[in-house]
């Protein structure tokens, strides 16, 4: 499941806007929003572009696209 809050935060501590992510991994900040909240899923290739526009470890990047749903 992902992780929005930590997803926003790492956006915001890089200094960025979610408008200029979703540009910069080539889709529109709707489209963005809506893999945000669970509507539709992010491309492999997506993700990719996203860990390395935030700059993210692999332990941030696992936290963000495969967290785990608290029951």
């Amino acid at each position: 499941m992902f992780d929005r809050k930590l997803f926003r935060s790492k956006v915001v501590a890089a200094g960025l806007t979610l408008e200029y992510v979703s540009r910069e991994i080539g889709i529109n900040p709707s489209t963005l929003d809506r893999k945000m909240s669970g509507i539709s899923d992010f491309t492999r290739a997506e993700m990719q572009k996203l860990r390395k526009i935030l700059d993210l470890s692999a332990e941030e990047f696992d936290g963000i696209f495969f967290a785990e749903e608290l029951t």
